[in-house]
């Protein structure tokens, strides 16, 4: 990833983030690769997803990350159906 003068990981606003609930400013959470790195990752992954029975939740939306009950390990996610405003539950073994 790209790199601040301070070293920290370069991080651009994207998406519409707020902070504090849309009272703090932008937020700034989009880490970003200037040689193209997350661009490579992304297609990598699509292109890997393609080789197994992979559904896509196309317009879905992440709220919350479900995490284990000793917080350890990330075991789903609670997502919106932006097309109906549904909410859903998903389980998983891994995360990416």
């Amino acid at each position: 990833f790209s790199r601040t003068d301070e070293g920290k990981i370069y991080q651009r606003a994207f998406g519409g983030q707020s902070l504090e609930y849309g009272k703090g400013g932008q937020a700034y959470r989009c880490a970003c690769a200037a040689d193209r790195t997350g661009h490579a990752m992304l297609h990598t992954l699509y292109g890997r997803s393609l080789a197994f029975d992979t559904t896509y939740f196309i317009e879905y939306f992440a709220l919350d990350l479900i995490m284990s009950e000793d917080g350890e390990r990330c075991v789903g996610v609670m997502a919106i159906n932006m097309e109906d405003g549904t909410l859903h539950r998903f389980s998983c073994n891994n995360t990416v």
